[in-house]
């Protein structure tokens, strides 16, 4: 699996090379259906770090976060699937 490939990453096709937007997820606007999204989100970024041996994926994916400036129930059940996974650790 390659980082393009995760469901939440779109693609940015307004240049001349097409290009990852590394938080692009899916909204419903049902608060408990966008925080299970927001789970299953990490749990994919989760494997592809430990696949690739390469958490800086998750760098990219958080500043995108920040600059995407919404903080909904996607962007929570992302967080809080990110820290059950550090506490249980």
């Amino acid at each position: 699996m390659k980082f393009d490939q995760l469901t939440f990453v779109g693609t940015d096709t307004s240049g001349d090379f097409p290009k990852p937007l590394p938080w692009n997820p899916k909204r419903t606007g049902n608060y408990s259906e966008d925080c299970a999204a927001g789970r299953e989100y990490f749990r994919e970024l989760h494997q592809l770090m430990l696949i690739s041996e390469n958490p800086t994926f998750l760098l990219r994916v958080l500043s995108a976060q920040v600059q995407g400036g919404t903080w909904g129930g996607v962007e929570i059940g992302f967080s809080q699937a990110m820290s059950e996974k550090i506490f249980l650790a």
